[in-house]
């Protein structure tokens, strides 16, 4: 999701489009010859209209409305949306989902009035309050020796992450998550159902207002009764499982986070050095690293089940975390709700799965698929592959075929399961 412009603050980070190049395009042509597909009529990027693809509550909403004119480029729909906190664009309908949940949030956050609570709380605590801000940035190891039992648990990791761990560009400050700011910005996060990693700016500005009048003691997080219900944009925002664990990773230090996700790699034998890369890529923000490594953490027993793990080191953008986070955890809902995997299998830059049966599975978090040169080089690829084994190729897609792709696969003998997110992924699981 990128921002065009808005007055009160300065872009998102920008999570472009070339990440769909970056990671399908490329991990799709990558050793396949374009000429596979010579001869057959391929279809092109689109334009569409957003209301032949989107619901009305999508389409618009109190806080938000999706321009009308959206392009498919044969993988991902990309929106354009206006709102009173500016204009955005997204990549995804995932990503859509996320924005207008994170609209209604800032809205209902604007509701709870702070006035001089900041100042009132800071005025009544007296010098003690100031004089312990100060000492965390000019002695915080003093500081922290000499704090209460509460704040010492905060380091109780502290051995295992200091000279190691690196903060990602959505983190609080590493003083503001000592004195304990992080821990009321998180708390609110979830009371209004978004991740406190969110690289949107404006809502960034809103949770920190709230916060740290919550910290100074003017606040409490029962006033804000206008709260959102929604799942934090984890990802998967139809998938019972990410609405836990935002609950959890918003409610979670992120030193704490990346030690518990170190740990975990790490009893999967994956190498070390391996281990701390990915969990120092920038662009996965605690709650997507942890998104990816409960996901493979719940594929015990799957062969190369940390492919993933090298498949984030070559994410460039938060929008590429995004997708191979919703992949792994796709990924992992097939494993449960339809059939274990036996392995995971490289696919350029990406990978798929093959399960029990010895069927091959392609899970794709995509919009809406068009038989472009890229696709129908990938399904040649496969079908090619598969000739000769016993398994058949399933296709599971977050969204959905065109019918041209639709026949060309089916064609191909391939079994197609469309619009499988929830199945995947469902409220109970």
């Amino acid at each position: 999701m990128s921002r065009i412009s808005h007055p009160r603050t300065r872009p998102h980070h920008p999570l472009l489009h070339g990440f769909i190049v970056s990671v399908f395009t490329l991990c799709l042509l990558g050793g396949i010859s374009p000429q596979t597909a010579a001869g057959a009529a391929l279809e092109g990027p689109v334009i569409v209209s957003a209301k032949n693809i989107l619901s009305p509550e999508q389409l618009k909403g109190p806080n938000h409305s999706v321009e009308d004119r959206v392009l498919n480029d044969g993988l991902y729909y990309q929106f354009t949306v206006t709102s009173p906190y500016g204009r955005f664009k997204t990549n995804s309908t995932s990503a859509l989902d996320t924005l207008i949940q994170e609209m209604n949030a800032i809205a209902a956050m604007e509701k709870v009035a702070t006035g001089n609570t900041a100042v009132n709380a800071v005025e009544q605590s007296g010098k003690n309050t100031i004089s312990g801000m100060k000492n965390l940035v000019t002695d915080p190891l003093g500081t922290v020796e000499g704090a209460a039992e509460g704040v010492g648990n905060l380091f109780s990791r502290a051995k295992q992450t200091i000279g190691r761990r690196e903060t990602t560009d959505t983190e609080d400050s590493k003083i503001a998550q000592m004195i304990g700011f992080s821990e009321a910005k998180g708390k609110i996060a979830t009371k209004f159902g978004v991740s406190v990693y969110s690289g949107n700016k404006v809502l960034q500005e809103e949770l920190e207002r709230l916060a740290r009048a919550d910290y100074l003691g003017g606040l409490t997080i029962g006033v804000a009764t206008s709260a959102v219900p929604g799942v934090g944009g984890i990802v998967l925002t139809t998938s019972g499982t990410a609405r836990l664990l935002n609950e959890v990773v918003n409610n979670t230090p992120a030193s704490k986070l990346w030690v518990q996700n170190k740990n975990t790699l790490a009893a999967m034998g994956i190498d070390p050095d391996t281990i701390e890369f990915f969990l120092n890529n920038p662009v996965f923000s605690p709650a997507l690293a942890t998104g990816l490594v409960s996901a493979l953490a719940s594929m015990d027993g799957v062969v190369n089940r940390d492919i993933f793990v090298k498949i984030g080191l070559q994410a460039s953008t938060p929008d590429m975390a995004r997708t191979i986070t919703e992949l792994a955890m796709l990924t992992a809902g097939y494993h449960k709700n339809i059939a274990p995997l036996q392995k995971l299998v490289p696919m350029a830059r990406v990978c798929h799965g093959v399960n029990k049966n010895g069927d091959t599975v392609v899970i794709l978090p995509t919009d809406n698929l068009l038989w472009n040169e890229r696709n129908a080089d990938l399904s040649e690829y496969l079908t090619a592959d598969s000739k000769g084994k016993s398994g058949a190729i399933e296709l599971w897609t977050w969204g959905s075929l065109s019918k041209r792709m639709q026949s060309e696969l089916q064609t191909r003998g391939w079994k197609l399961h469309e619009k499988a997110a929830s199945i995947l992924m469902p409220q109970k699981s």
